[in-house]
């Protein structure tokens, strides 16, 4: 049996591992110097669905270090985390959050280099793929058994000799990639890519990772 409480009450000393709850994890940098870089795309992508689903706007927790947001996604209680620990060490924030009997029950948004601007693939218990983010949530919750919503942030492949379908930044390029701002046109793409992104979560959330896994990918 599901049990519902208000969300008010999330933030409040509810402990949320006694509700049903699906978690909604945005990864990102806090802070303005960062709101439009492509390391923040998680971030971008997670208020784009807390506008289109209608939920609250986030507001600051010390308790779980971030900014949260909680509701109702299709008669599902969701609660949305955007921390603020940085995104090296997002495991702590996360861990905060998701009780560890409740991993399966996490979604986690962020940048992928090696898929391209407008992509987005989900995917289920794989590495870190050299994402610091992921690798700290890994490391804190002792699993990589979570949902992935990977957003594709990676240039396309524009020469015959270059191999695979992204540029993918090598070395000391990759920091400098992934914080460098999005241009305007950039922006265009991933306002374009919203609704699906928010149409994955929904399915998400509702269907589960396979169906929409098999929808989606």
């Amino acid at each position: 049996m599901k049990i519902y409480l208000p969300c008010s009450k999330l933030v409040k000393g509810i402990n949320v591992q006694w509700l049903h709850m699906n978690y909604l994890v945005g990864l990102g940098n806090p802070g303005e110097k960062y709101a439009n870089s492509r390391h923040n795309v998680g971030f971008m992508m997670l208020e784009a669905c807390i506008i289109h689903f209608g939920l609250p706007q986030p507001h600051d927790s010390k308790q779980y270090a971030g900014r949260v947001s909680e509701g109702m996604i299709h008669e599902e209680e969701v609660a949305c985390l955007f921390p603020d620990t940085f995104m090296n060490h997002s495991g702590t924030a996360v861990a905060k959050l998701v009780p560890k009997a409740k991993v399966a029950e996490l979604v986690v948004l962020y940048d992928d280099v090696d898929l391209a601007l407008g992509e987005v693939k989900v995917s289920f218990g794989r590495g870190d793929g050299g994402h610091n983010g992921i690798k700290s949530i890994i490391e804190s919750l002792g699993t990589k058994d979570f949902v992935r919503v990977r957003i594709g942030v990676a240039q396309k492949t524009v020469w015959p000799w270059e191999k695979g379908d992204v540029r993918r930044p090598k070395g000391e390029k990759m920091g400098n990639f992934v914080l460098a701002n999005f241009t305007k046109k950039e922006r265009q793409e991933l306002d374009a890519l919203a609704p699906k992104v928010a149409d994955i979560i929904g399915a998400l959330v509702v269907e589960g990772k396979e169906a929409a896994m098999n929808r989606f990918n």
